[in-house]
């Protein structure tokens, strides 16, 4: 289980070194729930280490409706990201996210109260941090894709 788990380090670190090589060791990304609710993300990357903050700070307040994600949620989306963005298959672990310090600032939709609705959130406020995410790093646009048009 070490072996797997010291592999899914090596493999984040190195991507973080090739992100930061290419597009630079700031990264930001924005977006916005339906209701405006903003997920703002900055990345600061640590080149020489292969480590990165991921700072969510900037993000909406809790909502009273159940868009809340916890911070298990977000984290779930993050380390999804990573593992899509590696290259290569590297099983779930908590080796992903060994070379990554989290910033989510308490009372956020992205890490809610403890009576906050949350149902919502676990689909919906998810895929817009994987969205946020892979926009910061140039890796996709966002969720949505054309409809697929019939000669």
């Amino acid at each position: 289980m070490e072996h797997i788990r010291a592999n899914a380090e090596r493999s984040v670190r190195e991507l973080l070194r090739g992100v930061a090589q290419r597009c630079g060791a700031e990264l930001e990304a924005e977006d916005r729930l339906d209701d405006g609710t903003p997920i703002c993300l900055r990345v600061s990357i640590n080149p020489s280490e292969g480590s990165a903050v991921f700072d969510f700070s900037g993000s909406g307040p809790e909502v009273y409706g159940n868009c809340n994600a916890p911070r298990s949620i977000t984290l779930s989306a993050l380390i999804y990201c990573l593992r899509c963005m590696v290259g290569h298959d590297i099983p779930l672990n908590q080796g992903c996210l060994a070379p990554v310090h989290v910033i989510i600032p308490e009372g956020s939709i992205l890490c809610p109260s403890p009576g906050a609705a949350v149902v919502g959130g676990n689909v919906v406020t998810s895929q817009r941090v994987v969205d946020v995410v892979l926009r910061a790093f140039g890796a996709c646009a966002a969720s949505q894709v054309l409809p697929h048009s019939e000669p």
